[in-house]
């Protein structure tokens, strides 16, 4: 019986000039004409070349990653005549999913991400901590208090695993629960660099607009099982997922949850995208057999699992 695939697409954070450097000028040349047509600018360029600045920008950055994960899917596609039994992205990597999944196209993807990415960018500013080692209810705890303490906006936005949870809210409450997570044990509170607090409820009025867009775009009911951010889920109603992806932007993301799932297949996990990040996160997740298309012998890798 072949072994069952999970496939999982990175979100922000993975992004690098030069993620691009493994594919071919023909390879690229498609996805270059697409995204100029899309957004009337060369992202793939800017991956290319940079200015590292421009690319870290929440509206570039977003089909940045979307256009590197399609590419690194499609080169999945060609090197194995093998279908993935199961998707799951995280944060943007969901969209990775639905595109991977056919239940959007890439030019509806790299349109609707990039309007996410403005939205998100048009939103409150504020501060996220990554904290280690210290467990969740009492870190829902601390952010609770220090909510009511403050008036100001501070949760878990990130549920990476049991010893990594990401908080997201306003610069002052997001500081002062560090603080006290660190007081209460954390090994380490490492502030984010970044300057959009996501997946909390400084993204409600984000929410709000890109709810707009999303309705018009069409979803096509997914030729492969996505599991969902928000419940950790497989919808099974196409006409639920708009909503789940405009949840998506005030409510954490359930990545502890998503691994759990993914781990009772018992069987090879693929970061399909740039980076090791969320490799990484499923080996903390306590998942066996990861590989990484970012690897340089990820083909034999694989091929050695099969």
């Amino acid at each position: 019986m072949p072994r069952h695939i999970s496939l999982i697409f990175p979100g922000q954070g993975s992004q690098s000039i030069g993620m691009l450097n493994s594919f071919s000028e023909d390879e690229l040349d498609n996805i270059t004409k697409i995204s100029k047509e899309v957004l009337d600018t060369d992202i793939v360029d800017c991956i290319k070349n940079g200015p590292e600045e421009d690319l870290n920008k929440t509206s570039i950055t977003q089909p940045a990653l979307i256009i590197a994960s399609y590419l690194y899917y499609k080169k999945f596609l060609d090197l194995f005549d093998i279908t993935p039994n199961l998707l799951a992205g995280h944060s943007l990597g969901e969209y990775s999913a639905l595109l991977a999944s056919n239940s959007i196209k890439i030019d509806d993807a790299i349109s609707l991400v990039h309007k996410r990415g403005k939205c998100m960018e048009n939103s409150k500013k504020g501060s996220m901590f990554a904290i280690l080692n210290l467990d969740l209810n009492e870190i829902n705890q601390i952010c609770k208090a220090v909510e009511e303490e403050t008036g100001q906006v501070i949760s878990p936005a990130n549920i990476n695993s049991p010893n990594q949870v990401v908080i997201a809210g306003s610069d002052e409450a997001a500081t002062i629960a560090a603080n006290k997570c660190k007081e209460a044990g954390a090994k380490r509170c490492i502030q984010l660099k970044v300057s959009v607090a996501s997946h909390c409820n400084l993204m409600d009025e984000a929410a709000s607009v890109f709810k707009k867009e999303l309705d018009e775009h069409t979803f096509i009911t997914p030729d492969i099982s996505i599991i969902h951010n928000v419940d950790a889920k497989i919808e099974e109603d196409i006409a639920n997922i708009p909503n789940k992806l405009i949840e998506q932007l005030t409510l954490p993301v359930q990545w502890t949850k998503t691994m759990e799932y993914i781990k009772s297949f018992d069987g090879v996990v693929i970061e399909c995208g740039p980076g090791k990040v969320l490799s990484g996160l499923a080996k903390t997740n306590g998942l066996d057999n990861i590989l990484s298309m970012s690897s340089e012998t990820f083909e034999d890798d694989l091929k050695g699992l099969l």
